[in-house]
């Protein structure tokens, strides 16, 4: 079996859009957010395993793990769509929780053993040949992750912070939901998120000076997916070893829906420049000023110069009509 293929990004980088690219060659299982090392805030794989008291060097705690993996149900540290199994309807779960619990038994029965037999076991057991995997970990577990797939591929995702801000400050399922339910602190709720995005960033880009060495690790901008599809979508398929069609350059024809922008709330699967310009019409220059004076040093540890990055100048031209699926 091939090595899987990792997501790694900041949420609203535009993951879904790229993973949903990604999928669309054969072979490859597209696998939600497993979760299984989380930033501290984050309840991941470990806090699940702590909440519910599990001891894997205990056979029955072993069998119960599996089957609270595999119940679909939400439990803390299992509330991700990885967890509910969403895009494998016909998959044997009987099957596949008996040869999961068989592997565990044998192996070390460690975190990084039971990422690999799960994942391993739902690509043999949806007939696929590798994973593709968004967010299996936060950056900062990336040794982690590379020591329990050694032959994986991990692809950085980043994107201008001033737009990651802007839609996060507008994400429909997590701003708009705290503000929902604390209406007089909208604003400090707004602020904090720009601060959140920001503190992300350059963590992401301090931990990208520390991995670019490692062969198995990328880098890729959403504006350079959207200035040049075609280029990105090629150097993508290069490192990750698959071969390039230019189908990938339609995906609207796509079988996975792709998750609605939180500035217009619209879907968006074409490659129209101009998507990556529209948090200008939202910013403020306060925020523009703040996010500008304090990401700068990790905008160039990013390779992304704002100035000059071609982005610009093609937002400017009108959109192309999206490309018409071939009868």
């Amino acid at each position: 079996m091939d090595g899987p293929i990792f997501v790694i990004g900041i949420h609203r980088c535009g993951g879904t859009f790229w993973h949903n690219l990604l999928v669309t060659r054969p072979g490859l299982l597209r696998l939600g957010e497993p979760r299984f090392m989380g930033a501290p805030r984050q309840r991941d794989f470990r806090y699940f395993l702590k909440t519910e008291g599990l001891d894997l060097r205990v056979d029955a705690d072993v069998e119960k793990m599996v089957e609270l993996c595999f119940a679909k149900k939400n439990r803390p540290g299992l509330e991700t769509s990885f967890w509910r199994f969403e895009n494998l309807p016909a998959m044997d779960y009987a099957g596949l929780k008996k040869e999961v619990l068989r592997r565990l038994k044998a192996s070390d029965r460690s975190l990084g053993a039971v990422a690999r037999v799960i994942i391993e076991e739902m690509v043999r057991g949806s007939g696929q040949e590798r994973a593709c995997v968004r967010f299996p970990v936060d950056i900062e577990y990336l040794p982690e992750l590379i020591s329990w797939f050694p032959n994986c591929r991990i692809m950085h995702l980043t994107r201008d912070p001033r737009a990651m801000a802007m839609s996060k400050t507008n994400d429909p399922t997590g701003t708009a939901v705290r503000i929902a339910q604390h209406p007089r602190l909208a604003w400090l709720i707004r602020k904090a998120m720009v601060f959140f995005i920001i503190s992300e960033y350059r963590k992401f880009a301090r931990y990208h000076r520390r991995y670019q060495h490692l062969e198995n690790y990328r880098l890729f901008r959403y504006e350079d997916l959207l200035a040049h599809p075609e280029k990105t979508l090629m150097e993508v398929c290069d490192f990750v070893g698959c071969a390039y069609s230019p189908d990938m350059l339609e995906p609207e024809r796509g079988a996975h829906e792709h998750q609605p922008s939180s500035l217009t709330g619209q879907r968006h699967k074409g490659f129209d420049p101009s998507i990556a310009l529209r948090w200008q019409k939202l910013i403020s220059r306060l925020d523009r000023w703040t996010i500008d004076l304090l990401t700068g040093g990790s905008m160039r540890a990013l390779k992304y110069d704002p100035k000059i990055h071609p982005i610009f100048r093609l937002s400017a031209k009108p959109p192309q009509e999206p490309r018409l699926a071939h009868v």
